[in-house]
This record gives structure tokens, sequence and C-alpha cells, in this order.
């Protein structure tokens, strides 16, 4: 069997892209809980964290006040739905739309630096990400596109993905996907997720925002507050993919991201039991969104003829810049034909088992056979 060396890669840990404060923050959220085969990792986010520090600072005193002043003209366009349904491929095709916004790699991990030395925020992170996803094999470039969970996660407690990190505490985390029960705790993300967007909107120079988000799928209710014109493009997948390639998505993302070790049970279980809450909401909060102003997004169908499928979403939500960077679009998905291998995902009888003891709705709501 071959030993496990992945605590070895410290230069991969997001929270090295953390406020100092925040990660004193989420440490005091913790008790300070830290495994020691992971202290290299953590020593390594705290070093960067602490060089970054006079970046940060100058930084808010050169863009704070423009960014509070940014105006966001016209409402963002959300990319929604579970992991692991082609979210990520959905939104690099719709990265090459250059009339838009994005989150990239640098804003997404570097957002509280990177508009006042985008030089070196790129080196920065050039040098910190791996060649490739390890969940899915997706080139990982500096440019490439991420989610503002991330983003969020730099400067409050209220990143889902800090669960990552420190997994010991996930449910924590999770309570922070929908605020139940914490009106305080819900106020404060809105107010620094406005902040972000404005901070991005900035950064592109007041373009138009794509944000790809699986957790903003729990918050419509507020995105709609904050952003009463916001668009939605909800993807959604067979069942068994998805549980399969969730628990191959966590394993990865914890073993390079964590602090502590962690429970695959009880991971497993999260993972139907936060799908589980994701489709309730979204069966009552879909019901808020104008028909106009969504398009639901099969992952079989979209992945069979992604060009054609992205230029009917483009009509429907009457989003612009297609016939300017329809060219650009199309490459990258004949390229991605040529050399994208997409992972495969064994669908065993404990799959089965679990995805029709927990998801057997969700699984007939969307259309999908049950497996036996």
């Amino acid at each position: 069997m071959k030993k496990d060396k992945t605590w070895l890669i410290v230069n991969e840990e997001p929270l090295a892209g953390y406020s100092l404060l925040n990660i004193f923050r989420v440490l005091w959220d913790n008790k300070f809980r830290i495994h020691p085969k992971y202290l290299l990792r953590f020593l390594y986010a705290i070093v960067l964290s602490s060089i970054t520090v006079p970046l940060r600072i100058i930084q808010k005193i050169r863009f704070h006040g423009k960014i509070k002043n940014t105006k966001i003209t016209e409402d963002p366009i959300f990319i929604i739905g579970h992991y692991r349904t082609g979210t990520t491929y959905l939104m690099t095709l719709m990265a090459h739309d250059k009339s838009k916004g994005y989150v990239s790699n640098i804003e997404g991990y570097a957002p509280l630096f990177y508009l006042a030395f985008p030089k070196f925020t790129r080196w920065l992170i050039e040098s910190s990400l791996p060649e490739v996803r390890p969940m899915d094999n997706v080139i990982m470039g500096a440019d490439e596109p991420t989610e503002d969970e991330y983003t969020i996660g730099t400067f409050t407690r209220y990143g889902y993905y800090t669960g990552f990190i420190f997994p010991r505490n996930f449910d924590q985390y999770s309570k922070f996907l929908t605020f139940e029960g914490m009106p305080k705790h819900r106020k404060k993300w809105k107010k620094a997720f406005y902040y972000m967007t404005q901070l991005l909107t900035l950064g592109h120079r007041g373009k138009q925002l794509f944000l790809k988000n699986p957790s903003t799928s729990y918050r419509i209710p507020d995105i709609l507050e904050m952003y009463p014109n916001a668009k939605f493009i909800h993807t959604y997948r067979n069942p068994y993919k998805v549980y399969s390639s969730t628990v191959k998505f966590f394993d990865e993302v914890f073993a390079i991201y964590t602090l502590q070790t962690w429970d695959k049970e009880k991971m497993k279980q999260d993972i139907l039991d936060n799908y589980k809450l994701l489709y309730e909401r979204l069966e009552q909060d879909l019901q808020l969104i104008p028909e106009n102003r969504i398009v639901h997004c099969k992952y079989e169908d979209f992945i069979q003829n992604p060009v054609d499928y992205l230029k009917n979403i483009y009509k429907k939500l009457n989003i612009n810049g297609w016939e300017k960077y329809k060219k650009d679009i199309i490459a990258y998905a004949e390229s991605q034909k040529r050399e994208y291998k997409p992972n495969v995902h064994n669908t065993d009888g404990d799959v089965i088992q679990r995805v029709n003891e927990h998801w057997d709705k969700m699984r007939e709501d969307y259309g999908y056979k049950k497996l036996e």
C-alpha cells in the first residue's frame, strides 16, 4: 500500500492567502487544534500571510475608498448547482468572454493585495498552484476561474471552504451555507459579500461579473435582495456520478488543504446531508427567480455540445458578448476535446445504496434512472 505523503505538500495551503487577523480568527473558532503532522503546512501559511501584511495595508490605503465607491451597474450572473456538475467547465468557457469579469485564482486566493501588486501576486499564485487540479485534472493557472467562496474566506470566518482546512469543525462551516438562525452572521456575510463584488468590479474595470460558486445555491434569497436583477445558470447531473465525484473531490482537497485529520465516513455523510439541504433550498428558492432570468443546465446534455448549449444560454438570458467572443469560446472547447480526459467514476454498490437512501427524491425529480 502506497504511503500517504500529502502532508508534505505545503505551498498549496489556501490559509496562506488569508489575512493574518482572519487566520487567528479561524484558529480561535477551531480552538487552535492543528495536527502535528500539518505544522509545516501551518507554518508556511503564517509566514506567507505575515510577509504580505504590508501589501494588504498598502492596498487598503490605496483602494479601500475606491472599492466602497464602486457602483455595480449590472448585477452578476451566477452559476449555481452542486460541485461536480460541470460548473468549472462552464465557467471556463464563459471566461473567454472578455466583456465580463470573473474570479480567477489570483482574485480567489489573494484578493487583499492583488490590486496593488498585480505582478507579484501573479508570480506568487503561479508558484503555488499545481499544474492541474488534483480532483479532476483541470489546468490550474493564475488566470483560470475559481470560486468566490475562496475569496470571501480570506477575510471573513464565513468561507465554507475553511471547513476543508478544519474538517473537525466542518459542521460549523456547513451552517454558514444558509445562516439559518444566525441573523447577525448573515448580515456580516452579506456586507462582506457585497464588498467583495465591489472589489472584483473595480478590478475588472466595471464589467458585469460571472460568479461561479456552489455555496450560492443555498443563499438565493440573500443574493436576490442584494442583486434584484441577477441571472442564474443552474447546473445538475446524475446523482450517482455527483456523489462519486464529490467523494473524490473532498478526499483530494482535504489532503492538500487540511490542518487536521478527518473521519472519511463522516465526510461521506456530510456530502449526502449537504446536497440534500441544497436540493431542498433550491426546490423552494428557484421559484423566486423569474423564468427569463434562469437557465437549467443538464450536465449530460451540455457536455455533448457545450458551444451550442452555451450559445442558447446567452440567448435565453439575453447576455451580450457572444458574437464578439464566440471564436475564442469555440477554440477552447475544441482544445478540450483533444486534450482533456475526464475522470471515470465507478458506480459500485456502496454508491448506489447511499444515493438511493439519501437522494432518491432528487434523482427522481431530476429525471435520472434508479439503479439497484
